[in-house]
Parts: C-alpha cells; structure tokens; sequence
C-alpha cells in the first residue's frame, strides 16, 4: 500500500504529510522525531491503515514541510501538531509520537485538551531535556557533531552505505533504515541529494529543548496516554518524577517498559512497538 502525498496550511506553514487508508476509518495522526521524517512511520502506518485513516507529518524544517528561517522551538511543533489537527477537522483523533513527535502532542493537548484522545509516545522525553543526561562537554560535542553533519551527498546508495554501520543505525531494521535515507533526502537536479532537514535546524531543537519547562506546559491534558520506553541506562521509570506528574495531568496513563531497544527502539524494533500501539488503541 503506497500513501498519497498531501499539504494543509496551518500556523503560518505549509506542512506535508503522507495518508494511508480508508477516510470511513478511525483517524490516527503520527509524528517523527527530531532529525527524522514522515516515512520513518511507513511500516507502521501500512499495518496500521488496515484499520485506521492514518495521516503522517513532517515537523517544521523536516521532509518536504516549509523551512522557516529560525525559531525551531518545542512550542512551536506542538502549536503546529494543534492547527493540523483542527485545520483537518480530526480533533479527537488517536495519535502517535516518537521523541519530540510525543511531545508536540502533549504540548497540542495541553493548549487544546481532549484534541488527542488516545495517544502513544514512543520513547518521548516527559521531563527535563534528554540532553541533561550528558556532562557539558558531552553536550558540547553533541552539537558539534550535528552542525558538522555532511548535508550533499554524490548518491542516497552512498549515503546508505556510509551511515549503515554507525553505531546508531546498525540496529535498525532494514526497511527503516531505507525509509529514514529516502524520507530525509531531496534529489537535486545534478543526481546528488541534500538532507531535508539542515543541521543547524536540528542543532536548534536540541538548544531549545532545554528551556522547555515541562512541569509548566503539561498541564490540564485532555487524553489518554501511553508511554512506551526503551530498554538502556537513563530510561524513564515510573518512579520518576516526570512521569508521575503527567500521570497526575492526564486523563489515564501509563508507561510500559518494553524490555529492548534503545531511544530508537521504533526503527530497532518495529514489530514489537506496533504490537504495543495496537494493544493500546485497537
């Protein structure tokens, strides 16, 4: 099943999403990570459209949704994960979310309670920024590496092979991994691509991510959540107490561990993240 490529405008921006299935089905509305695209969710969204209406969205500055000039703030893809939403009529829809695709949804839910009725986050940060967990110097190196990140390359075969043995990627599933070269790169008209999404964009979400304050946006959520985490040191717990205030904030809530994979667990483990979706929303 291949999706259709479609735009609404919302926010100020022109955003892109892929649709999969029928529209007399159940709408599910899903979003990526930082640095990621729409397709990531593609072997996802093709199960899940045997059941559900299934819209995919690139975030500001991602895949083939308009690149503003700056201002890429965590508060500002939960405002636009909210007008998507409203502009397509689909208030009340179930939504997933990997990462910062999770909090764009908690943010939505927050200005608009109820906007999400079911929603699950994969592996999505709910306190401070998962930067935190690294020493200043490590988070120094961290933004060098993304500003420094190649954004022309000759081929997306070269890309592929250059980053398919990367500590990050080599978990990840085939498929996915095809998906994440193809999702995230434009062909330009000499037979070399670019990156959608620019470094510096990136390097501006993980800045701004620190100066969210989670305790103060969470508030008042309308859904029901579940959170669903991966299986390496630092992640989150039931016992922190991040997660015990969006307990306290939703409407039900709970965080199933799933015993492997890493904050990537989605590309690493596709199979079972999608049994866990369709446990929580089927």
């Amino acid at each position: 099943m291949q999706p259709e490529s479609r735009f609404v405008e919302s926010n100020g921006v022109n955003h892109h999403y892929l649709e999969w299935g029928s529209p007399d089905y159940p709408s599910v509305v899903m979003f990526h990570a930082v640095g990621m695209s729409s397709q990531i969710w593609n072997n996802t969204a093709r199960d899940l459209a045997r059941d559900y209406h299934v819209r995919s969205f690139d975030l500001r500055g991602h895949g083939d949704t308009e690149h503003p000039e700056g201002g890429f703030t965590f508060q500002q893809i939960g405002q636009d994960t909210a007008s998507v939403i409203q502009a397509l009529g689909l208030e009340g829809s179930i939504a997933v979310g990997h990462s910062a695709g999770g909090m764009s949804m908690l943010i939505a839910d927050s200005m608009f309670p109820g906007i999400v009725s079911k929603g699950v986050l994969v592996d999505t940060r709910v306190g401070d920024s998962p930067m935190a967990l690294l020493s200043p110097e490590e988070q120094k190196l961290r933004m060098e590496r993304t500003l420094q990140k190649r954004s022309i390359w000759g081929s997306r075969k070269a890309m592929h092979e250059a980053y398919r043995d990367r500590r990050v990627f080599k978990p990840w599933e085939d498929e996915v991994f095809a998906d994440y070269i193809d999702g995230n790169t434009r062909l330009l008209d000499d037979g070399t691509v670019e990156l959608k999404c620019k470094p510096y964009v990136e390097e501006e979400f993980y800045s701004n991510r620190r100066h969210l304050d989670t305790l103060e946006v969470l508030r008042g959520l309308g859904g029901e959540y579940v959170l669903l985490v991966g299986d390496y040191e630092g992640a989150q717990t039931p016992q922190d107490a991040a997660v015990q205030h969006l307990q306290q904030e939703t409407k039900g809530f709970q965080l199933k561990e799933l015993g492997a994979g890493s904050h990537f667990v989605p590309m690493e483990y596709p199979a079972l993240v999608l049994k866990e979706i369709r446990n929580f929303i089927d």
